[in-house]
């Protein structure tokens, strides 16, 4: 089969840049930055708004204006303020290229050395500014629109110098656009900055931005709005948390840097671009990471991030002295005992980093705010946040009364989607208190999705614990859920861990429920549906088909301690579902393809489903030897994934969209299942899909709805 061809680019789209002057130039953006300013010809309320965006991300702003015309309100403000400079412009409704090229040959040096962006904002319908004595003109206002032609003559003589235009109302004399853009507040808790006033809304670094490329600017704006509102109010919060969290790792990292190796870059402890690699393509954070031991993750905890526990030499006085004695000797312990291991602190710190993409990636949004870099290297909840059963006042007894025995549960959460949860799960996560199935302790990890834990009451949000199950921190997260959930059933209290999927189906229930019985709790294990059933059903793949498949195998991609995993051999009437095996693509794909017994062809349907029944499900499908190379050129792979082999994943579809249901009865030969794949793939070598299917979708919006 031939090689999958690359996507043809199709015209219509923009690329959507971020500029800030102040991000690369933070002292002295003006000074330093050669393209710092921003000209808007015409002081009219257009202006005032794209004056206000510039400002806001460092921009010098300046803006011609005729002597004659009336300036916006606001901008009249801001001109008052300095905010703004003032430019002289006088030239007429239909300039002409040379009265443009003369005009911009004559702005203010300050203005040709600094300016990169230019904005001809006059070419919707104003009043006219020009005198005139007619009684007529006196009666009816007269309005007045710079010409295309003009217009046309500007972006000539702008280009010609080196300037990216934007021409409003006129996207084909445009080099950008604005697109409809929001920045997010942060909470009235969040620390204020000093250049505020009481009265001031604080911004948070969030911006989100939505162009349709000039089809619809007022479905532009409307969609935008829908977004924010589907977003959580403190989502601004969070994107302050992890920054922050990120440039407190850097300070640490970068202190253990060779300066010598760095090549003249300059380290100023900001955020980078490290994890701009994950998001060119492939399978990004589900990538194969190094396996803690529970030794070394306990080590991880103890170090201190950044320098933190060090003395700096200054004498401390009585206790506090003496805290940050032990501090600084438990952090020394901590390091030797690291050094021993061969884990060293910048191995750690590069672990934590990769935690911090972790939790951006995974974590609920309104969660985000309550990220700290001690959060990193303690437990997932602190030691004595559950809480025991309170003593009566009224009992006779001198000592407190015996706990009541608590309970344990292991829930599966199905594949992600509420609608999809037992009618016993939901119960589980929704019961009040005083109700059988009442819940005072819930124990997840980042594979459980924002809207199961949604359905949890308000009131009980904070008896949520999400542990730091991230690669390579599996065994000691895992340890840690475990010592929890008997802390809070010792104290009388009812325990629900919840694992996605199903917990007997690659979710360690097992050795949950033995942890547990030693410990004298008989957990209540409760089936979740499962995404080896649930996942290819949801996307129009039947795992077996008359005809098609007479038997499915259900495997895992990665075995215990990281290590691979012998997949069955080839059966033409088999279908082969492999769970957390994405990480491992192309381990797996080299296995299939050289098995030992009987080896897969390499033109055999293959797909990837990931994040199954959410709502931004994606299907992905080529065949076993494309695969790995197609997703390497779309963008990347967020977990869960499952992969499904055989000829299942093509039956529903065919060569016509109208199926292949005698895959079994047709004759195996190569050659003709290379001509049904080619006719089912078309030309581009794989089919992609993103969302629910039409169908879902809309039973899924119905039921929110109601």
């Amino acid at each position: 089969m031939a090689v999958a061809n690359i996507p043809s680019p199709q015209p219509g789209a923009s690329i959507l840049l971020a500029f800030s002057p102040s991000l690369s130039s933070p002292s002295s953006a003006s000074s330093n930055n050669p393209f710092s300013s921003i000209l808007l010809i015409s002081p009219n309320q257009l202006s005032a708004v794209r004056a206000f965006s510039a400002l806001e991300a460092g921009y010098s702003v300046f803006v011609a204006a005729n002597k004659q015309e009336s300036w916006d309100s606001e901008l009249a403000i801001r001109r008052a303020k300095g905010e703004v400079k003032a430019v002289d412009f006088a030239l007429g409704d239909e300039a002409t290229e040379q009265e443009w090229c003369e005009w911009l040959d004559g702005l203010p040096e300050e203005v040709r050395a600094s300016c990169l962006l230019v904005a001809l904002n006059d070419t919707f319908a104003r009043p006219s500014t020009s005198s005139t004595t007619s009684e007529s003109a006196k009666e009816a206002k007269q309005w007045t629109r710079r010409s295309y032609s003009s217009s046309e003559g500007f972006k000539k003589a702008a280009n010609a110098r080196r300037y990216l235009v934007n021409v409003a109302d006129a996207p084909y004399l445009s080099d950008f656009s604005w697109p409809s853009s929001y920045r997010f507040n942060l909470s009235s808790s969040t620390e204020t900055s000093p250049s505020t006033t009481p009265q001031q809304q604080l911004k948070s670094p969030l911006q989100i931005a939505v162009t349709t490329n000039s089809s619809s600017c007022r479905l532009a704006m409307r969609i935008r709005r829908e977004m924010v509102a589907s977003l959580p109010e403190n989502v601004g919060d969070g994107v302050l948390a992890v920054a922050k969290l990120r440039k407190e790792l850097a300070v640490g990292r970068n202190a253990s840097v060779n300066k010598d190796s760095v090549k003249g870059w300059k380290d100023d402890g900001e955020e980078g671009d490290e994890e701009a690699v994950v998001e060119i393509g492939g399978t990004g954070l589900n990538k194969p990471v190094p396996q803690l031991s529970v030794a070394k993750s306990e080590n991880l905890a103890k170090v201190e991030i950044g320098g933190a526990g060090e003395q700096t030499g200054e004498h401390k006085e009585g206790s506090d002295y003496l805290v940050s004695s032990c501090r600084a000797r438990r952090a020394s312990r901590a390091a030797a005992e690291l050094a021993a291991s061969s884990w060293t602190a910048v191995e750690a710190q590069r672990t934590r980093m990769g935690y911090i993409a972790q939790i951006s990636e995974y974590w609920p949004l309104n969660r985000l705010a309550t990220v700290t870099a001690s959060s990193l290297s303690t437990p997932s909840t602190p030691a004595g946040s559950i809480p025991g059963s309170p003593t009566s006042r009224h009992s006779l007894s001198l000592l407190p009364p015996p706990p009541q025995k608590g309970r344990i549960i292991l829930l599966g959460t199905g594949t992600g989607s509420p609608l999809l949860l037992t009618r016993l799960a939901h119960l589980f996560l929704t019961s009040p208190k005083g109700s059988p199935y009442h819940v005072d302790l819930f124990l997840t990890d980042k594979l459980v999705p924002a809207p199961i834990l949604a359905l949890i009451p308000p009131d009980r949000q904070s008896s949520i614990v999400i542990a730091k199950k991230y690669p390579g921190n599996a065994e000691h997260a895992q340890e840690e859920l475990m010592q929890l959930a008997l802390k809070g059933a010792r104290a009388g209290k009812t325990v629900l861990r919840m694992k996605q999927g199903d917990p007997f189906l690659y979710g360690r229930g097992g050795e949950e429920v033995l942890c547990f019985r030693k410990a004298g709790f008989e957990p209540l294990v409760v089936p979740g549906l499962s995404s080896c059933l649930a996942g290819p059903t949801i996307s129009g793949i039947p795992v077996t088909q008359r005809g098609v498949a007479e038997s499915l195998v259900v495997c895992t991609g990665v075995g215990r301690g990281g290590r691979d995993v012998q997949v069955e051999g080839y059966e033409r009437g088999r279908t082969l579902c492999v769970l957390m095996g994405v990480a491992r693509l192309e381990a797996l794909v080299h296995s299939l393809l050289n098995h030992p017994k009987s080896p897969y062809p390499a033109y055999l349907p293959m797909a990837l489903i990931e994040r199954a029944s959410s709502t931004d499900q994606r299907v992905v499908a080529s065949t076993v030897s494309q695969l790995s190379s197609v997703l390497a050129r779309l963008s990347p792979h967020r977990p869960p994934g499952m992969l499904v082999v055989g000829w299942a994943v093509m039956c529903l579809e065919g060569t016509d969209g109208k199926g292949d249901m005698d895959i079994l009865d047709s004759k195996a030969g190569e050659e003709e299942d290379r001509t049904r794949v080619e006719g089912w793939l078309w030309h581009a070598g794989y089919r992609e899909r993103h969302g629910l299917g039409e169908v879902w979708r809309s039973f899924v919006d119905g039921v929110q709805e109601d």
